[in-house]
């Protein structure tokens, strides 16, 4: 074996990303997939967990922050998608717990997606082997097998059933028995005290409850244990499973208890309806003399409730599945025939009734298990992955195919501020220009100089130069002349200094709110920010009737501000309720094939979902990243050809039902697609957001429907648009500082040193 390392410094780090249900979800293999991860970890200091967790239809869940990246069971594109952040990321190896149930498409099929985009080992668990599978099924698993580096399975009768049913053999089959915790011996009276059976017999059944678990034999069984041990208590222990109780409700326990009453055994059954920590099952598990695994099939070639049994050193009593079989042999426990209550009560009154042939059974048990604790089994597969990643080595260094080369860089521009400055006076900046020159005629608004400040405060922490710390102080200055004692804002003022009466717009407060909370976040100076924080106090009054727009950029603001300022009370309650009102908005609108706020998508669309990911990452709450997600996906099928941006256009927008209008499209909503992009990345690691991110930008450079760019090398300008056939040759201010906010939104992730123009071995790579 190896060294640890294999070919790097000990010290090196190695990723595993396991693949599988995960924790708070309630199934075994989440639980699995969770003791898996922790064990490996704790086998080496160099491992480096990270979970992908597959989520059912429905599911929003708590998970710790171990979990990196969701794949929901069916939706197809996540799964590529899952591998491509693999492949992207620190990980150089993949753990995948496999059952048909947890996977999309039929027979989780959607699995085979993720493997083929792969490009780093896996080793394959598979927890369920099947003596007659389809041909579907058994395709499967061949296909798993040969994309997979090696095939773990849980015990010889699944390894043979694999080479049997699926042909698959050999070498790459390995054998890890299921991980089970250490479990000392303990005083099992003082246990039994604690559930209230002190001094009495106690059986034991707990898992997930549904009508395969047999409970009903067990009760069947009980008249005639109780006649000869009136002491006998049963445990029935776990909740329904959720399948079962989303379909049929408590109708299983309730047949039970049912059952249990007419047979007049009801006092002698204890029905405990929880889902239990491991601490809590190994208490349950060494209070019991005798568990009971009454499974009704046989097709069972790995139990997790039996292995754990066995471990805490209780006497088994089990029909014959597979699993069964195998552990049981010898001595280890008791088999008796499937739904034969009879059969089942003479065993349990022959164990009840010789206190040291139950001692025995349970010695040989508890020893059997040595190797199946967890510290064993995490050794066991990290021994596995180092050779599986000294195999690989072996085979580069052998290969005559040329190393990768390394991933190129992006060719951005460089960030220059020229046109910003030109349309920028003592005032602030105007709001149109006639080709690159400034129309003065046109005044200045609200909207451009709260863009204009974020972009300089941007800039400022790039260039740190005395002249973007003079264009905040402008744009804050305009801000500060425009706000009301109310907290709203006069959107327009004319070039001669005068405000303009007029609707209030609320874009224009939503807007000014982002600005203000990326002040208070961004700004040098304690004066600025100062200025900026009081000036957020008095706009957030105005934000609670805001549309839908300016409430997303609200909320944006509202996160810079949490940013910066975790304690900050009213940010955190506005971006609470402001969240929440996107949240319902999307409940009340969307439909399956219109995922969207609204019944017609027009301007700065993207902004939408890009301020539910911004929440998110401060709240961390999961409905906002399910609808994010849902409407970017929404966004990126209406607005991408393939790998080319394709904006609505505003000279008809897009209605549902309708078509979508293609000219004029504006600089305002490519921007808003890189930051929602890029907030995407931010909230979910996601490296397909990166390439859309990349594919957004480059609609600024030409890679859009007429094939011109928009930016002005010359000028660092931005034209006004898209027309039907050729561009808008005005440089405003809207349409180049959508340009800067989404060239410094890149700059950002650049300096944080994520390429993300990169392509894994065998992919390939582009340049903006």
């Amino acid at each position: 074996m190896p060294e640890p390392g294999f070919g790097l410094h000990v010290d090196a780090e190695l990723g595993i990303a396991f693949v599988g249900t995960y924790v708070p979800r309630r199934c075994g293999i989440a639980t699995f997939t969770r003791d898996l991860a922790e064990a490996t970890s704790s086998a080496s200091k160099i491992v480096s967990p990270m979970i992908l967790a597959m989520t059912d239809p429905g599911g929003e869940y708590e998970y710790p922050t171990a979990v990196r990246y969701e794949i929901r069971q069916g939706v197809r594109g996540d799964y590529a998608r899952a591998a491509e952040f693999v492949n992207y990321s620190s990980v150089r190896l993949v753990s995948i717990q496999h059952e048909f149930g947890i996977f999309g498409g039929d027979d989780g099929v959607y699995l085979l997606d993720f493997l083929t985009q792969l490009h780093v080992p896996a080793i394959a668990t598979l927890h369920t082997v099947l003596r007659n599978p389809t041909d579907s099924q058994k395709a499967i698993v061949r296909h798993i097998a040969k994309c997979c580096a090696r095939v773990v399975v849980m015990s010889s009768i699944a390894k043979d059933l694999l080479a049997t049913a699926h042909g698959v053999a050999g070498p790459k089959v390995q054998i890890i028995p299921h991980g089970i915790p250490t479990m000392e011996p303990r005083d099992q009276e003082r246990l039994k005290g604690k559930f209230g059976v002190a001094g009495k017999r106690m059986l034991l059944t707990f898992g997930l409850l549904s009508p395969a678990k047999g409970i009903e034999t067990v009760i069947r069984a009980l008249p005639s244990v109780v006649a000869e041990f009136p002491d006998t208590r049963y445990f029935v222990v776990g909740a329904t499973h959720p399948v079962i109780k989303k379909g049929h409700g408590e109708a299983y326990r309730t047949s039970l208890e049912q059952e249990a009453q007419q047979l007049g055994v009801r006092e002698h059954v204890v029905f405990r309806d929880q889902f239990v920590t491991s601490e809590e099952l190994a208490s349950y598990l060494q209070a019991a003399d005798i568990f009971v695994s009454p499974y009704l099939n046989e097709a069972q070639v790995t139990s997790g409730a039996l292995s754990y049994a066995m471990g805490a050193g209780a006497a088994v009593v089990s029909t014959p599945y597979w699993h069964a079989q195998e552990l049981l042999a010898d001595g280890r426990g008791s088999l008796f025939p499937f739904q034969d209550s009879n059969a089942l009560g003479r065993a349990l009154r022959e164990l009840l009734g010789s206190r040291e042939k139950l001692k025995r059974m349970r010695a040989a048990a508890f020893e059997f298990t040595r190797p199946m604790v967890w510290p064993q089994v995490g050794k066991a597969y990290f021994d596995l992955g180092t050779s599986v990643l000294a195999d690989r080595k072996a085979r580069l260094e052998m290969s005559s195919v040329p190393k990768d080369s390394a991933p190129r860089l992006s060719s951005l521009p460089d960030l220059r501020l020229d046109h910003m400055q030109r349309m920028t006076d003592d005032t602030g900046i105007i709001q149109h220009a006639t080709f690159s020159v400034p129309a003065r005629r046109s005044g200045y608004c609200v909207d451009d100089n709260a863009r204009a400040l974020i972009v300089a405060l941007q800039a400022d922490r790039v260039q740190q130069s005395p002249e973007t710390r003079r264009l905040v102080t402008t744009y804050l200055s305009y801000l500060l002349c425009s706000q009301e004692e109310d907290g709203h804002f006069r959107n327009f003022m004319r070039y001669n200094r005068v405000l303009e009466d007029g609707p209030r717009s609320d874009d224009c407060i939503g807007r000014a709110v982002w600005a203000l909370g990326v002040t208070v976040q961004l700004a040098a100076d304690d004066g600025s920010r100062l200025l900026a924080r009081d000036m957020f106090e008095r706009a957030i009054q105005a934000c609670g009737e805001l549309g839908l727009r300016g409430t997303a950029l609200a909320a944006i603001g509202a996160s810079s501000v949490l940013s910066a300022e975790p304690g900050h009370q009213s940010a955190r309650r506005m971006l609470a309720l402001l969240a929440k009102k996107l949240v319902d908005r999307y409940q009340a609108e969307a439909t399956e094939d219109w995922r969207w706020f609204e019944r017609t998508l027009t301007y700065d669309n993207a902004m939408i979902p890009l301020a539910l990911f911004t929440a998110y990452r401060v709240t961390g709450e999961r409905s906002a990243l399910r609808i994010a997600r849902e409407s970017l996906e929404f966004l990126e099928g209406v607005c991408f050809i393939g790998d080319r941006l394709s904006l609505v256009g505003s000279t008809g927008w897009h209605s549902r039902g309708g078509k979508k209008a293609a000219a004029d499209e504006q600089a305002i909503d490519a921007a808003a697609f890189v930051l929602a992009f890029r907030s995407a990345y931010l909230a979910t690691n996601d490296h397909h957001y990166l390439e859309r991110m990349r594919q957004a930008f480059g609609w600024f450079l030409g890679a859009n429907r007429l094939g011109v760019s928009l930016y002005d090398f010359a000028t660092a300008g931005c034209r006004d648009g898209l027309g039907v056939s050729q561009a808008n040759e005005n440089q405003g201010a809207e349409s180049t500082l959508s340009f800067l906010l989404a060239l410094l939104g890149v700059l950002e992730l650049a300096s944080e040193s994520v390429d993300y123009t990169a392509a894994p071995s065998g992919a390939e790579s582009g340049t903006i």
